[in-house]
C-alpha cells in the first residue's frame, strides 16, 4: 500500500480520468461535429471487373464514373476505390477496374469512421454483399446517396471447370462446367479444349441472368499423357463483357503407368475417398485408388479416375509394386493370400487394420478391438512428425472409433494420442515404423475421414497425412521434394504460393507467360523474346508468396546458385469470376434505407477515429507517472 502523500488525490482524480477516457473508447459514443467540414464527404468509386462493361452507348460503367468522381474531387470531396478492399485515390490518376468482388459494407464503415456525413456511392451495384450493406445501412449515421452508372448487359461466362484424372488415357472422361448468364430462352455453348485444340462441345440452354447451371460434357479419350490442361470456353450470341468466358483446370492422363500413389481398398468405406486427394495434393503426386468388388475384380474409385472400365488383380498387383507410396486400406482376418502379399509390397506403405486380426497378418499383433469415442489429445508425444502437427490437433476433433492397441510397442513411433471419452488412458491410432524393409505407417483405429467431413478438422487431416507421407517419402526423390506453385491454376486476384522444400531454400523462380497456354515452351519464340514477369528467390522453406499476377497461362523454371535449372512447369491464375453474376441491386432501395437510418441515427464522428482522446489518454498517465515519482511513489 502506498503511504499518504501531499498531492495524492489528485494523483488519483488522474487515474480515475485516464480510466473513464479508456471506457469511453470501449463504448465508441458519436461525438456531435459542428457545421459541415469539405473533409467530411466522400466518394466511394466501384473499382470492381464489373464496372469495365459496356452499356448499350459503347461507354463503359468505370468510364462514367470515372467522370463523375473527378467533378465531384474538384469540389473537395475524397474519392476512395472499392471492391475488395478500399483506397483513397486521385480520380486525375484513372487507372483499370482491377478488383474480382465487390464489397460495399467494408467501405461504408471505413467512411464512417472517418468521420463522413455525405457520402456517394458511383457503382452498377452488382454487389458481392449487399445483404450485409443494407444491414449495415441501418446503423450508419451518414447521408447516402446511390448513383448507379453503367446500363443493362447481357453477359454469360464460366464460373469453374473440374475434369477428372483418368490413369489410363485411352479411356474417356468428364468435365464439370459451372456456366452463368445469358438471356433466357437462348442457348450456350460449352466448348472444351485439351492443350488448346477442341475436343468437345455441348449447347445447354442459358440459364438466365442472376442464375447458374451445371454442365457436363463428355470428353474422348486424351491425346496426351502427364498433367494435361483443359479450358471450358462458353459462346452466347450477346456477351457484353468476354472476361469471364473461360475456365481453367489441369487432370492427370495416363499416370498409372509412372507409379506414384496407388490405394487399395479392399473393403467399402469413408476413408479412402477423403484420403487419396489428400496424400495427391501434399505431396504432389498422381494417384490411382482400386475398390475391390470381388475375387478379381477391381473398380477405380475416388478422384483418381471416376470413369475407367474395371481392372483385374494382375494389374492392381503390378501398380502397387510400382509405386511410390502405396495404401492398402481394410485389411481384416479374412484376407485372402493375395491380399496380404499386396501389403507386403512396396518400401513406402500406410496400411490400414480393420480387426486384430489383420493387425496380426500386417506384423503387430493387438490386443481386441476397443470400441467407443476415441478423442484426439492435442498433447502430441515425440516423433519424427511432431513439427507437422505442432499446433494443429484441436480438441474439437469428432472421435475416432474401433481402437487397436499393439501388444508390443517396440520399434513403433505413435505421432499422436487419443483418449477414451477424452479423459481415459493415452493410446495411439498410428504408428510409424522403420525398418530394413522400409517405412511404414499403421493405422489402428476408423473414423479420419470425419475431420476431412468437418470445417474445423479438414486442416488436422491434412497436417497428420501430410506429416506421415513426408516422413514416408523422406530421402526419396519425389515431385512433393520440388520448388513448386502451390496450386495448379490460382484464383484471379490471389497471390501465387509456392511449395518450397527445406533443400530448396536459397533457389530462384523465373515465371513467363506462355502463349496459348500450351505445354512449357510452346509459342514462346527464341529465347529472351519472352519477358520474364517474376523472378525472385525463395529463400524460407514452407509456404511462400510472390505477389499477384494477371490472369494468364504461365510457364516457371527454378534454377539453383550456380543458375542450373532443376524444375520445372506451368500454372494458371484464372480469369473466371463472379463478378457479373449478381444482379444489380435497385439504387432506390438502398437510399430508402439509408434514408430512415439517418432519421434514428443521431449525427456525429465515432469517438474512436478521433486522435484526441489518444493523446489525452498520455498526457493524463505521463502526468501521474511524473507526479508519483516527484511525491517518492513507485
Amino acid at each position: 500500500m502506498d503511504l499518504p502523500v501531499r498531492g495524492a488525490r489528485l494523483l488519483a482524480a488522474l487515474r480515475a480520468a485516464t480510466l473513464l477516457l479508456v471506457l469511453a473508447l470501449l463504448f465508441d459514443p458519436l461525438v456531435p461535429l459542428g457545421g459541415a467540414r469539405t473533409s467530411s464527404r466522400w466518394v466511394l468509386l466501384d473499382a470492381s471487373l464489373s464496372m469495365a462493361a459496356p452499356g448499350a452507348g459503347g461507354e463503359t460503367a468505370w468510364e462514367a464514373a470515372l467522370g463523375r468522381a473527378g467533378e465531384l474531387g474538384r469540389q473537395g470531396w475524397t474519392v476512395a476505390r472499392f471492391g475488395a478492399g478500399v483506397e483513397t485515390q486521385d480520380p486525375a490518376e484513372g487507372g483499370e477496374p482491377l478488383d474480382a468482388r465487390t464489397l460495399l459494407a467494408p467501405a461504408l464503415s471505413r467512411a464512417a469512421e472517418s468521420g463522413a456525413r455525405e457520402v456517394v456511392v458511383l457503382s452498377d451495384l452488382r454487389l458481392e454483399d449487399a445483404v450485409t450493406a443494407l444491414a449495415s445501412l441501418e446503423t450508419l449515421p451518414m447521408d447516402l446517396r446511390f448513383e448507379a452508372v453503367g446500363g443493362t448487359v447481357s453477359n454469360a461466362g464460366a464460373l469453374s471447370l473440374e475434369v477428372a484424372d483418368r490413369p489410363l488415357s485411352d479411356t474417356p472422361g468428364a468435365a464439370d462446367v459451372d456456366v452463368h448468364g445469358g438471356e433466357a430462352g437462348d442457348s450456350l455453348t460449352v466448348e472444351i479444349l485439351e492443350e488448346g485444340r477442341a475436343v468437345a462441345a455441348r449447347t445447354v440452354p442459358a440459364p438466365g441472368p442472376g442464375l447458374r447451371r451445371s454442365v457436363t460434357v463428355d470428353l474422348p479419350p486424351s491425346g496426351g499423357s502427364g498433367l494435361v490442361r483443359y479450358e471450358a470456353r462458353v459462346r452466347a450470341e450477346v456477351d457484353g463483357f468476354p472476361s469471364d468466358d473461360v475456365a481453367v483446370a489441369y487432370a492427370s492422363v495416363g499416370t498409372d503407368e509412372s507409379g506414384g500413389i496407388v490405394l487399395v481398398s479392399l473393403r467399402p468405406d469413408w476413408e479412402p475417398r477423403s484420403l487419396l486427394p489428400t496424400l495427391q495434393e501434399v505431396t504432389g503426386l498422381p494417384g490411382s485408388g482400386f475398390l475391390r468388388t470381388g475375387p478379381d475384380r477391381f473398380v477405380s474409385m475416388g478422384l483418381a479416375v471416376e470413369r475407367g472400365p474395371p481392372v483385374d488383380t494382375a494389374r492392381v498387383r503390378r501398380l502397387a509394386a510400382e509405386a511410390t507410396l502405396l495404401v492398402v486400406h481394410g485389411v481384416s482376418g479374412e484376407a485372402d493370400a493375395w491380399a496380404r502379399s499386396l501389403a507386403e509390397a512396396g518400401r513406402r506403405r500406410v496400411l490400414f487394420a480393420a480387426d486384430d486380426a489383420g493387425a496380426d497378418l500386417l506384423g503387430v499383433p493387438t490386443l481386441p478391438v476397443r470400441r467407443g469415442e476415441w478423442y484426439p489429445s492435442p498433447d502430441l508425444p515425440p516423433s519424427p512428425i511432431a513439427g507437422a502437427l505442432a499446433g494443429s490437433i484441436p480438441q474439437t476433433l469428432p472421435p475416432l472409433g474401433n481402437l487397436l492397441v499393439p501388444r508390443r510397442k517396440a520399434g513403433l513411433e505413435p505421432p499422436l494420442v487419443v483418449r477414451l471419452g477424452g479423459t481415459g488412458p493415452a493410446e495411439a491410432p498410428v504408428y510409424l515404423r522403420r525398418d530394413d524393409e522400409g517405412r511404414v505407417a499403421f493405422v489402428l483405429a476408423s473414423g479420419f475421414w470425419r475431420w476431412a467431413a468437418r470445417e474445423g478438422g479438414r486442416d488436422a487431416y491434412r497436417s497428420l497425412w501430410s506429416g506421415v507421407s513426408g516422413w514416408l517419402l523422406r530421402d526419396e526423390s519425389v515431385a512433393g521434394g520440388e520448388i513448386r506453385p502451390e496450386m495448379h491454376v490460382f484464383p484471379r486476384g490471389a497471390s501465387v504460393a509456392w511449395r518450397v522444400p527445406a533443400e530448396g531454400a536459397g533457389y530462384r523462380v523465373a515465371v513467363r507467360p506462355q502463349a496459348g497456354g500450351g505445354a512449357p515452351g510452346e509459342g514462346e519464340g527464341p529465347a529472351g523474346q519472352v519477358a520474364i514477369v517474376l523472378d525472385t528467390a525463395l529463400a524460407t522453406p514452407g509456404m511462400t508468396a510472390t505477389g499477384v499476377l494477371p490472369p494468364a497461362a504461365y510457364a516457371y523454371t527454378v534454377s539453383d546458385a550456380e543458375g542450373d535449372s532443376v524444375a520445372g512447369g506451368r500454372f494458371d491464375v484464372a480469369e473466371t469470376t463472379e463478378e457479373m453474376l449478381p444482379a444489380p441491386v435497385d439504387a432506390d432501395r438502398l437510399e430508402a434505407s439509408a434514408g430512415a437510418a439517418a432519421a434514428v441515427n443521431p449525427a456525429g464522428q465515432p469517438l474512436r477515429t478521433m486522435p484526441w482522446p489518444y493523446l489525452l489518454i498520455i498526457v493524463l498517465l505521463s502526468a501521474e507517472w511524473i507526479g508519483r515519482r516527484r511525491s517518492g511513489l513507485r
